[in-house]
């Protein structure tokens, strides 16, 4: 097991290089349920625990009692979480009799989705030797079992291997969320990990360009007979047929969003909605959470370092700030719904398994440990012109977060999805550049409050 401790400073390097490098190599998909073996699962668990430990690398030891989000608990809690969840996950499966720790397994257990951070619960937290010790544990004992299996057929939603698949992919899910807490700690308490690169960041982004989409047919939802792991909230069906509307032919880039700060966006009652106009004057925002120095000469934070603003990448906001540049951009603009993006997406480029995770032409699974330019990987866009309508940064949809017709929470994890259908938490799609494994494939559903952060950003849809 790799230990969570701070790397040696990063002094200019390419980071974790790009695909077709010979210096490092992309996360690999996840594996094929159909007939996985032993040493398939392994390899994978093996790669999944070592990218986590990886991002914490750049974290400093004394860093990790903190709490970068107020809506998010310490990142002690973090560095045990996905551990406790193979535990706890097996253990309901049937396939452990015993925990590993009775206190810890509970602590770790589960995260927290608060409203404001008045309902977050205060906890006596161990400390990170102690995380550390309890992670080692969970390891070695995950480990050990992966490699005492004798795995016959196709591991299905209904088969106790299920709760393995589902704490792997978990464990990716927590890869991502960590790293948009990690990028919110003080700088001098990070250091950019050996083999984390960022994208270019020179260069204006092509103007705000318009693409029509013709009417279209599409289906929602994960098929039954999968062949890799999917959560319950991407099964059942939702087939719609999907009018005629016009998006923007690229995400909207920090240049674009540039315009709204600029026009004293934030300032403007008349562009926010309510929630999002208490969101913006109780929090006194002025510019998206991840710009730094003047708002009128703004830099960037990105995930270890600061950066020279780079004008050609998608901007990274909430959904509040989102659907406020809507309205300044005026003529009816408004934000991606799901089927329409699965419309715009409907014949996307994919790669060999039919999916999006190994594509060359998305920032997908860690393509780069950044964003990238707006319209840079040209053998991604679509026949009718769009980019990037996979990776880079998550999409936020117009669309409260609601199940596909004939959903049912699954008996490992119901409280995954079922909790968050209301008008609360909003539906996004596509995947970030941070996605790796079943969060990078085209079929994942994501949501969150409309206020919290996440490595998303928008593409903007007007009806014709």
């Amino acid at each position: 097991m790799t230990a969570l401790t701070r790397a040696t400073k990063s002094t200019g390097g390419r980071g974790l290089a790009p695909h077709g490098s010979a210096s490092a190599q992309p996360p690999h998909p996840p594996p094929q349920l159909q007939s996985p073996t032993s040493a398939e699962l392994l390899a994978y668990f093996g790669e999944t625990w070592h990218l986590y430990d990886w991002l914490f690398s750049g974290v400093a030891p004394e860093a990790i009692a903190m709490q970068p989000d107020p809506l998010r608990h310490p990142l002690v809690f973090y560095v045990g979480h996905t551990a406790a969840f193979y535990v706890n996950k097996l253990r309901l499966a049937g396939l452990w009799q015993d925990g590993v720790d009775a206190h810890l397994d509970q602590l770790f257990a589960r995260g927290v989705d608060p409203a404001t951070a008045n309902d977050l619960q205060t906890l006596a937290w161990p400390t990170l030797a102690e995380a550390l010790r309890y992670r080692g544990t969970v390891f070695d004992r995950v480990r050990l079992f992966i490699e005492g299996l004798d795995v016959c057929g196709a591991i299905t939603p209904s088969d106790p291997l299920w709760s393995l698949a589902m704490s792997l992919e978990h464990d990716r899910i927590h890869f991502e969320t960590s790293s948009v807490l990690i990028r919110q700690l003080p700088l001098d308490v990070v250091t950019r990990p050996p083999g984390w690169v960022y994208a270019d960041t020179a260069g204006e982004p092509p103007p705000l360009a318009w693409i029509a989409v013709p009417p279209r047919s599409v289906e929602l939802g994960r098929p039954a007979s999968g062949a890799t792991f999917g959560w319950d909230n991407e099964y059942g069906q939702l087939a719609a047929d999907v009018s005629a509307f016009v998006a923007t032919q690229n995400l909207i880039s920090n240049r674009d969003y540039f315009g709204f700060v600029s026009d004293e966006g934030y300032a403007r009652r008349d562009l926010w909605s309510e929630a999002g106009w208490r969101w913006r004057s109780r929090q006194a925002v002025e510019r998206p959470r991840f710009w730094t120095g003047s708002v009128s000469n703004p830099r960037y934070r990105a995930m270890f370092d600061e950066l020279e603003m780079p004008w050609s990448w998608p901007v990274e906001v909430c959904a509040h700030e989102a659907e406020a540049f809507c309205r300044w951009l005026g003529g009816g603009a408004r934000l991606l719904r799901e089927v329409e993006h699965a419309a715009l997406a409907l014949d996307a480029p994919r790669d060999s398994t039919g999916d999006s995770i190994a594509h060359p032409g998305y920032n997908l699974n860690l393509r780069y440990g950044s964003p990238c330019p707006v319209a840079s990987l040209p053998s991604g866009r679509t026949p009718l012109g769009f980019n990037d309508v996979f990776g880079n940064v998550w999409q936020w949809f117009g669309d409260d977060f609601q199940p596909l017709p004939g959903f049912v929470p699954h008996p490992y994890y119901p409280e995954f999805s079922q909790p968050y259908f209301d008008r609360d938490h909003a539906a996004l799609g596509g995947g970030a550049w941070a996605s790796t494994g079943a969060s990078a494939s085209r079929l994942y559903r994501l949501w969150f409050r409309r206020h919290f952060f996440q490595h998303a950003g928008f593409r903007v849809a007007r009806d014709v």
